[in-house]
């Protein structure tokens, strides 16, 4: 899986570096070649200046030192000549008992490093020429190093105003990307909002890109809303297409065995029964709206409360005693919850001796838990496992518990919720929902 943010990132902190090492490369090219010129600018006019100050007598040449520039005295000052013809050599003081190295030809003009001096890198400009019938060779040198200090520095503060630019182009960049995928942040939160039942459909985002996909989800859930309507309406029918003619047969039957005891009917009677308990089961299923539905939230506990005082009528000799709190919103459909917490309370109701116990919290970890509790029998502890495995009929429990506690587990599982049946520690059995408050839909 990945991620359209990263990639961006990825791609944009990519751009940002290779264009900071093309503009550094530039700038140091930039530099270079600024540096190179104005070396070549300033030995050209040494030259000029040395060709000026030179005298002849006869076939002697000499240049008045006193007239120099004093960098051209001072010994190893960074700043040389030599002029060479006809075997003799005159150089500038500040050589010593150096010398360059002779690199040009007649007539020709040329630049090249030499390290004659120590701990000094000497751009050197080699002009051939003939002055007064004489080849003469005119070298003039300068140490480099200071001026690419110079340089330096200032290719350094380039960098260092670059890199604060680009940083502020890229937190720039960022921002503007964040705020380029918020649209997707908007509608994650409108499906989760979605998810709790708080809205039942997604506004239009305010991205182009997005339109489309906002409305085929809301489209879906149109969809998916119809399909849940027509399952229930179709489950229903089916329902009392099949209970009419059996409860015909049913009759029919029972006449029978009045008019005829000594034929065995018993048995026919209660597959008849076992066929309608299961039609009943599985219609029951088919109306699980689970995370399709997009009901209003319902108030939990106040569903318990009423659920509790129909189960009071049919069981007058058993006491419910609830510890519920004020208010218990939850994002679920109210007929799944009704069948979920009567399928529970009328078990625990049928099989207690005297009491049952409904507790309802919400705990921090965004879970609500639910308790009912018995004080019958209990369950054998080796068929506790199967009591919760979907697909367990109410009429295959081992004494007698288990009605309705495969479309309980159906229920849990759609609502992406745990449940656990466990016995008591003196006696009955106690189921302990959790159920999530926003589910991962």
């Amino acid at each position: 899986m990945w991620s359209l943010a990263a990639r961006l990132f990825r791609s944009l902190l990519g751009g940002q570096l290779v264009l900071m090492v093309l503009v550094t490369t530039a700038a140091a090219i930039a530099l270079l070649v600024s540096a190179t010129d104005y070396f070549k600018t300033r030995l050209e006019h040494d030259s000029d200046l040395l060709l000026q100050e030179i005298h002849w007598h006869r076939d002697t040449m000499d240049i008045d030192e006193h007239i120099l520039p004093p960098i051209f005295v001072m010994p190893q000052s960074g700043h040389y000549y030599q002029v060479m013809w006809n075997g003799q050599q005159l150089k500038s003081p500040s050589l010593g008992t150096l010398a360059l190295r002779l690199e040009g030809r007649e007539g020709s003009l040329s630049w090249g490093w030499q390290q004659t001096v120590p701990e000094q890198s000497l751009y050197v400009m080699t002009q051939t020429l003939m002055v007064h019938n004489h080849q003469v060779v005119i070298q003039v040198a300068e140490d480099f190093r200071p001026i690419l200090a110079v340089f330096t520095r200032a290719f350094l503060t380039l960098m260092v105003l670059l890199g604060l630019v680009m940083t502020a182009i890229f937190i720039w960049q960022r921002r503007m990307l964040n705020n380029a995928l918020l649209p997707f942040n908007q509608v994650q939160q409108q499906l989760r909002q979605l998810a709790r039942q708080e809205r039942d459909h997604l506004d239009a985002p305010d991205m182009q890109e997005l339109e489309p996909l906002v409305d085929e989800i809301n489209r879906l859930g149109e969809r998916t809303r119809e399909r849940l309507l027509r399952a229930r309406m179709a489950s229903g029918n089916l329902s009392h297409s099949l209970k009419t003619p059996l409860a015909v047969l049913n009759n029919r039957l029972h006449d029978v065995a009045l008019s005829q005891p000594e034929g065995d009917w018993q048995t026919s009677l209660q597959q008849i029964e076992r066929m309608n308990q299961m039609i009943d089961n599985e219609m029951k299923r088919a109306r699980i709206a689970g995370l399709m539905s997009r009901a209003p939230q319902i108030d939990l506990a106040e569903l318990i409360r009423q659920l509790c005082l129909s189960m009071a009528k049919l069981y007058p000799g058993v006491v419910i005693r609830q510890q519920l709190p004020a208010t218990l919103p939850f994002p679920g459909d109210r007929e799944d919850m009704f069948e979920l917490m009567g399928n529970l309370v009328d078990n625990a109701c049928k099989w207690a001796v005297a009491s049952v116990v409904i507790e309802a919290t919400q705990q921090q970890d965004g879970q609500i838990h639910l308790l009912v509790a018995d004080d019958g029998p209990g369950v054998d502890p080796e068929k506790l496992a199967g009591l919760h495995q979907p697909g367990v009929r109410g009429d295959e429990s081992g004494a007698g518990y288990g009605l309705g506690l495969a479309i309980v587990a159906d229920i849990v599982e759609q609502y992406q919720g745990r449940i656990l049946f466990e016995n008591g520690p003196d006696a009955g059995l106690r189921v302990c929902l959790s159920l999530p408050l926003n589910p991962d839909y």
